[in-house]
């Protein structure tokens, strides 16, 4: 059980890195660079950001929420278990 929560658990953080970055990036290719760094260093601004242009970031904000609610989620199943 361990070892598929590890699995599931990297596959989550992938999936939240990658969303988070390609959100990055767009808000940086798009020319809004206060943006850009602002999902630099607050990573939250990332899921407003891509709230607020869903209609051309809809992958990549269902990426980083599944990997946000993905790591309380699974947090929550460690506890449980341990």
């Amino acid at each position: 059980m361990d070892m598929l929560l590890g699995i599931l658990a990297m596959a989550v953080i992938g999936a939240g890195i990658v969303g988070w970055l390609w959100i990055t990036v767009m808000a940086f290719s798009e020319g809004e660079t206060l943006w850009g760094v602002g999902c630099l260093i607050i990573s939250p601004l990332c899921l407003i950001y891509g709230f607020l242009n869903f209609h051309e970031l809809k992958i990549p904000f269902f990426m980083l929420l599944i990997g946000i609610v993905g790591r309380i989620g699974l947090g929550l199943l460690a506890m449980g278990l341990g």
